[in-house]
């Protein structure tokens, strides 16, 4: 099994004074990998409820930088991926996150509002689990949730991911 993770987005509802798409870009591919971390260590951590086992991102990355397709992962057929990195089967998730409103102005309506208004994103995720042989789609989990002020994206993904270990199909 293979633990593959890719940042689709990060958005704003309303672009930032002085927004950089090169910063936003950099935010997206730091996001990304910090991501397939957070989830790789959380389904490590639960690795033995689990008939499956998952390949380290580092290994997963390695493999496909020196096959040179790291950066051309959405041209690639999943049957391919999984030869390249010697699995059965391929994690594949996206996660997509806007950024609906300022920490500072989330906080202003917290205190003014009892906390009424107060999320500051929302984030989506989807996880797929594909065959490696013939890349048919074997289950597929999505979920929405709503960031707060004083919640971060890694504790948005903790939540996300607390959601699917109760849906993982490969339990024992």
């Amino acid at each position: 099994m293979l633990l593959f993770y890719r940042l689709l987005l990060v958005s704003y509802k309303r672009p930032p004074k002085n927004f950089d798409a090169q910063a936003n870009k950099q935010e997206e591919i730091k996001l990304s990998r910090d991501l397939q971390n957070e989830m790789f260590t959380f389904l490590l951590r639960k690795k033995d409820k689990y008939t499956v086992d998952f390949q380290d991102p580092d290994k997963t990355n390695t493999l496909l930088r020196k096959a040179g397709v790291f950066d051309k992962i959405d041209e690639i057929g999943i049957d391919s991926l999984a030869k390249i990195l010697g699995v059965d089967a391929i994690i594949k998730s996206s996660y997509s996150y806007e950024k609906t409103s300022s920490e500072g102005a989330a906080i202003a309506k917290t205190l003014l509002f009892e906390g009424i208004g107060a999320k500051t994103g929302s984030g989506q995720l989807v996880m797929q689990i594909k065959n490696g042989v013939d890349g048919e789609l074997l289950w597929r989990f999505s979920k929405d949730m709503n960031d707060g002020v004083f919640s971060s994206a890694s504790e948005l993904m903790e939540r996300m991911m607390r959601k699917v270990s109760r849906n993982f199909p490969y339990e024992k």
